[in-house]
């Protein structure tokens, strides 16, 4: 239930940003978003061991990766394109470097469920692309966007676990984030900037924080269960990111959709029962 509702929180974010008309902005002010809970975070529990710092480092620079990556990505296509090839590509990359690195074991009924679940994601994602008759590049980003997905899901996993607690782990990392988000953003955004407070308010409040209660819950989970499982959970959130981009962005829903969905559900079921 912690992932399911990680998950909706995931995709409410994300729909904002696809919403928003300058999708630059809306990322700019969504990642900063991050910093007010992170300080409270930090001013409670305190900070992790210098052990963690590799973690927090790499952590930091791969998620401003992923950040400017998928913002570009929403200039180029639709939530319900972007979201499922970007998201489905983490849990069968992750699913790879866990068999590589042999950090967690997994069943063979998890990796049918995590394979069920990624491919069909996937396979909506470049079924919309054909669709909507998108050109190359939303595919291209959205692809890339999976990949630092999948990187900075397993080093936050690894940093977690050394650190032992969650919260601490990504608060920190969420500040290096945001120092670099904001150095990104001041060299190449500035004219952004300068308008984030007149224009930037929604999505730093609610996307900000939605984005880092989301992935807290996230990051709590993998002490508990193999990342590429909780990552699998996470990636439902393409579900509710297809009814939002539906119902509140007016994207559209077609049986083919509709059957992706419930091979997802089956998906997660596997994963669960086995």
């Amino acid at each position: 239930m912690v992932v399911l509702t990680a998950a909706f929180l995931h995709a409410w974010w994300n729909f904002l940003i696809r919403s928003n008309t300058d999708k630059v902005l809306a990322m700019i002010a969504m990642t900063m978003g991050h910093a007010p809970l992170a300080i409270l975070s930090i001013s409670y529990f305190g900070l992790p061991g210098m052990e963690s710092l590799p973690f927090l480092i790499a952590s930091a620079v791969l998620h401003v990766g992923y950040q400017v990556f998928l913002m570009n990505a929403y200039r180029f296509g639709e939530l319900s394109n972007i979201y499922p090839i970007a998201r489905g590509l983490s849990p069968l990359l992750l699913s790879i470097i866990t068999l590589i690195i042999g950090q967690d074991v997994l069943t063979a009924g998890q990796m049918v469920g995590i394979m069920t679940i990624s491919l069909s994601m996937i396979y909506m994602g470049f079924l919309q692309f054909r669709f909507n008759q998108d050109g190359p590049k939303g595919l291209v980003l959205a692809c890339i966007t999976g990949i630092f997905i999948a990187s900075y899901s397993m080093v936050d996993a690894l940093g977690a676990r050394l650190t032992g607690d969650a919260m601490v782990f990504y608060s920190s990392s969420t500040i290096l984030n945001v120092t670099l988000m904001g150095i990104y953003s001041m060299t190449f955004h500035r004219d952004v900037v300068k308008s984030l407070i007149s224009n930037g308010k929604k999505p730093f409040f609610v996307g900000g924080t939605a984005s880092y209660l989301a992935y807290v819950m996230v990051l709590w989970a993998c002490l508990q269960a193999p990342v590429a499982i909780v990552s699998s959970l996470r990636e439902t959130s393409v579900i509710f990111a297809m009814f939002l981009g539906v119902f509140l962005l007016g994207e559209r829903i077609n049986r083919t959709k509709i059957i992706v969905t419930f091979v997802m559900i089956t998906g997660v079921i596997i994963t669960r029962l086995f």
